[in-house]
């Protein structure tokens, strides 16, 4: 990774963890009063362990993603790129704006019942997963006679394949198929 682009990543992952960190602040805070000073709702002992997971997910934002620093203030490493799609980095982000999300209904409605769409995360998890399990189990069945019907319509959809495309197409990809006619030294 070039010097430049390690600036680049560097500052773009400080600023989304300041911004992570105040917004983080902000709410937490105002969650802390709700509980603590007008007692809404009566148990705090929700708040504490629900929220912990946001936290716990906070910091491990933070330790991947700051930057490392030399004594001379040069960048030893950028730091993991945060906002990579795709990456559990953004399942921790999804899990901190939820666990926001139900802190503010938490102060709004005065009850701990909505801690319950927490629920979402399992959920979302289990649907994730299926989608990677379930078609090992759709194979079996049939057997025999599926393969064997299988096989036919796989034989006239190339068929009908090579007749969409024109002769010099087809023998375009004749050609591919066969590989390189002429070898050079």
């Amino acid at each position: 990774m070039s010097a430049g682009s390690q600036k680049k990543l560097a500052t773009r992952n400080k600023s989304i963890l300041l911004q992570l960190r105040y917004i983080a602040g902000t709410i937490n805070l105002l969650a802390v009063i709700a509980v603590f000073y007008f007692n809404r709702p009566s148990r705090s002992i929700t708040y504490i362990l629900l929220s912990t997971p946001s936290f716990i997910l906070q910091y491990v934002l933070e330790s991947s993603g700051l930057p490392k620093l030399g004594p001379d203030g040069k960048i030893i490493s950028s730091g993991a790129d945060i906002m990579q799609k795709g990456s559990l980095f953004e399942y921790c982000f999804d899990i901190i704006y939820l666990t926001w999300i139900l802190d503010v209904l938490m102060i709004v409605f005065g009850s701990n019942k909505v801690w319950w769409a927490y629920a979402l995360i399992p959920g979302f998890a289990i649907y994730k997963i299926s989608g990677f399990i379930l078609p090992f189990f759709k194979k079996s069945g049939g057997g025999a006679q599926q393969g064997t019907a299988d096989e036919s319509s796989a034989g006239s959809s190339t068929k009908k394949d090579n007749s969409g495309l024109s002769k010099r197409q087809q023998k375009l990809k004749a050609r591919q198929e066969k590989g390189p006619g002429v070898k050079y030294r």
